[in-house]
């Protein structure tokens, strides 16, 4: 699953929107997720759990999200990918 999408925003602002959306996804897959770790400038977010792996990543112009399903967690793929699409469309338009 990869999603990207431009935004007009600070780079301060669009990190934390990303890091609204990692707390809305882990509020939806809370019992999913077990590691969110950001590096250093905030920029990138390694998030990792039951069946997945994923970064978030976020710069001056873009936000992307990137999750790749382990094979027993493929039939999810239709409502994480929604909830992915849903919630970059609330916070970035």
């Amino acid at each position: 699953i990869s999603v990207y999408r431009s935004h007009d925003l600070s780079l301060a602002e669009a990190q934390g929107k990303v890091d609204d959306i990692i707390s809305d996804i882990k509020d939806d897959f809370g019992n999913l997720v077990s590691t969110i770790k950001w590096n250093s400038d905030k920029t990138v977010a390694d998030v990792a759990g039951k069946g997945f792996t994923g970064k978030f990543t976020v710069n001056a112009e873009q936000v992307g999200i990137e999750i790749s399903l382990k094979l027993f967690a493929k039939p999810l793929k239709g409502k994480v990918q929604g909830k992915v699409e849903e919630r970059i469309v609330k916070y970035f338009g």
